[in-house]
C-alpha cells in the first residue's frame, strides 16, 4: 500500500472549558474589584443600632471597616451580582415561556373545541359530498 494512502491527518479538537473556566475567573474577579471599589466609595451611613436602650451600632462607616471586613463584603456583593446575572435570565425565560405557554391554552382549546364543533355539525354535509363524489366517478 502506498504511505500516502495511511497517513491521515487527524484534526485535534480543542477543548472548550479552559477558555469558560478563565472567562469566568475573570468575571468573577471583575466582581470582586467591582464591589471593592462600591465599598470604598461609600459614605458613612447614618445608622443608629438601639437595643434596651442600649446604643450598640452608631454611624455604621462602612469605609472604615478593617481591610479583611472589606474584602467579605466585596466578595458578598461580587457573589450576589454573579448570582443576579444567572438567576435573572433563568426567571424571564421561565415566566415568558409560562406566559406563551397560558396564551396557548387560552387562544388555542378554545379553537380547538370551535373546529371540533364545525367537524361535528358539518359531518353529514361531508359524508353527503363524499357519495356524491363516488356515484359521479
Amino acid at each position: 500500500m502506498n504511505a500516502a494512502v495511511l497517513a491521515v491527518p487527524t484534526v485535534r479538537r480543542r477543548r472548550r472549558w479552559p477558555w469558560v473556566l478563565g472567562l469566568m475567573a475573570l468575571l468573577a474577579f471583575g466582581a470582586v474589584m467591582l464591589g471593592w471599589g462600591l465599598v470604598e466609595a461609600l459614605n458613612p451611613v447614618p445608622i443608629s443600632v438601639t437595643i434596651d436602650g442600649e446604643r450598640v451600632v452608631s454611624g455604621l462607616d462602612l469605609a472604615g471597616m478593617p481591610p479583611a471586613h472589606k474584602v467579605v463584603l466585596a466578595a458578598v456583593i461580587a457573589c450576589a451580582m454573579l448570582l443576579a446575572i444567572v438567576l435573572v435570565p433563568v426567571a424571564l425565560v421561565l415566566s415568558l415561556g409560562l406566559l406563551l405557554l397560558i396564551v396557548l391554552l387560552a387562544v388555542g382549546l378554545p379553537l380547538l373545541a370551535a373546529g371540533a364543533v364545525l367537524a361535528l355539525v358539518l359531518s353529514p354535509l361531508l359524508l353527503l359530498g363524499w357519495l356524491l363524489v363516488a356515484l359521479l366517478s
